[in-house]
């Protein structure tokens, strides 16, 4: 029996699922680190965190399902989109990799899109955020010159750990189609945004597909994590697009939701769409010449975590009292915007919020209104999705807030749709774990690969009524951001 291990380097942990060939889930394993947060707007993590996380959670695995490493025909990771990491020409590490989160690079962003602000728009399709790695290379020319000097390679974090495990420095193409610095018309590095913002092009390294081979698994890599010495390790994809995979998102008219660290709303595209500038966030598909559109609320399943600490409860006595209050939790309304606003309006300044609270209003009203702010919020992201004429013809949930009942069915009703629940778990790592099995031909294809190995689950029905009130809601919400963008930017 031949196996493929897919490995998801998270945000707060590394993920690591090993698939067989007849597409069932033989072991899993999970290792956490921490984020480092040394000022205000500032995230970073140790990639040695993420390495030493990796091994661990390797061998776990292997542990666990009893093979031999030598019967795994490859591998792949998936990775957080958008983290920096800084090494010299010799591959050594310069400083912490700053990672999606971190917000510190507005000025940088400002000044960016001054200076070259037609060619994001043309070439990358975004206006600069701080979220996006161009940003933070540009922070770190500014502020830490001695980085910048010194730099031979900038890495997405996933790229960091396939050199770790290779030796190999490569880019692969869906992470860096979200860094800023790239041209995704054409699929590769935009020169012409390197050259207007007078950036040194050899930090930004050859790219590869998702399924292309980027090297084998070193002698020193094998004895850290027992893997094989010379087991193929593929391009593999940021957590997003493996997330579109691992969720069977290869054709059109399918729409993917989930409630991670983010919330998310994703759905495939065959070209690239201009009007998507500013309200989604466009990527290369893991499937070579296609590609996803992406709409965010940055802090969905962030939230939930931060209100169950404040109010030091359990996610089951927070789910128990938000379902005792009825829709709209009586005039409550919660903005789910705590390190910023993504699509459709990208706004770092812009801040979560509880309004409406009165002396009746109690933790489950809170909670409600929680979960309705991110359904919310994440509507957005179809209707962008319908005005653009991608069609959606399924609506797909799962993982983190799918996992509450209450919250999948405000979500269904919500969107004023069915959802179909995946009760596949851990979607990006899945999603890496097919990528090296179509590499490594343990898959005939993505159909195949996706077939073999995922699972659907029940249908959400949304109901009348309910769709009726969060309509209004909805209409409501809509007016909530333009209202409070003046006062975010006096802050």
């Amino acid at each position: 029996m031949s196996y493929v291990l897919g490995i998801d380097l998270g945000t707060s942990g590394i993920k690591v699922v090993l698939v067989g060939e007849e597409g069932g889930i033989a072991a899993t394993s999970s290792a956490a680190y921490p984020l480092l947060k040394p000022r205000s707007s500032w995230v970073e993590q140790n990639p040695e965190d993420w390495w030493q996380a990796l091994c661990e959670a390797v061998r776990a695995v292997l542990e666990e399902a009893g093979i031999s490493a030598l019967q795994i025909g490859g591998v792949a990771l998936s990775g957080q989109i958008n983290g920096a990491v800084f090494v010299d020409r010799r591959g050594e590490l310069l400083r912490n990799a700053m990672i999606w989160l971190d917000q510190r690079s507005q000025d940088e962003c400002d000044r960016g899109n001054e200076l070259a602000g037609d060619l994001f728009r043309q070439q990358a399709m975004i206006q600069l955020s701080p979220v996006n790695t161009l940003a933070k290379v540009l922070w770190i020319r500014r502020h830490q010159p001695e980085v910048y000097d010194r730099a031979g390679a900038l890495l997405a974090p996933k790229d960091w750990l396939n050199f770790a495990l290779t030796g190999v420095v490569k880019a692969e193409i869906s992470d860096a189609s979200t860094t800023g610095a790239f041209n995704l018309h054409e699929r590769c590095w935009s020169g012409e945004i390197l050259d207007r913002l007078e950036l040194k092009e050899e930090l930004f390294q050859s790219l590869v597909e998702s399924t292309e081979q980027v090297g084998e698994v070193s002698k020193t890599a094998a004895e850290a994590t027992g893997l094989a010495p010379g087991t193929p390790v593929f391009g593999g994809g940021g957590d997003m697009p493996c997330m579109v995979l691992g969720s069977g998102v290869i054709s059109p008219g399918i729409v993917s939701v989930g409630i991670g660290t983010a919330g998310h709303a994703i759905t495939f595209a065959e070209c690239i769409d201009e009007a998507a500038f500013n309200k989604l966030w466009p990527m290369c598909h893991v499937i070579p010449g296609n590609y996803a559109w992406l709409g965010c609320t940055l802090t969905g399943g962030a939230s939930m975590n931060w209100f169950r600490d404040v109010f030091d409860a359990t996610y089951e006595e927070l789910n128990r009292e938000a379902a005792a209050v009825p829709p709209g939790a009586e005039g409550l309304v919660f903005m789910p915007w705590l390190e910023g606003a993504a699509t459709p309006h990208p706004d770092p300044r812009a801040r979560a919020g509880f309004l409406g609270l009165s002396l009746r209003h109690n933790r489950g009203h809170m909670a409600r209104a929680l979960m309705e702010g991110v359904a919310l919020d994440l509507r957005h992201s179809l209707e962008c999705f319908s005005s653009m004429g991608l069609p959606i013809r399924e609506v797909r949930m799962g993982e983190g807030g799918s996992r509450s009942v209450l919250w999948r069915q405000i979500h269904a009703e919500v969107f004023g749709r069915e959802l179909r629940l995946i009760e596949t778990e851990d979607l990006s790592a899945v999603g890496a774990a097919l990528l090296a099995g179509v590499g490594a031909g343990v898959f005939a294809g993505f159909s195949h690969a996706c077939e073999a190995v995922i699972k659907l689950g029940q249908t959400v029905r949304c109901s009348p009524a309910g769709k009726d009130f969060y309509e209004a809601a909805y209409q409501r919400h809509c007016r909530l951001y333009p209202m409070l963008q003046t006062w975010y930017g006096q802050a």
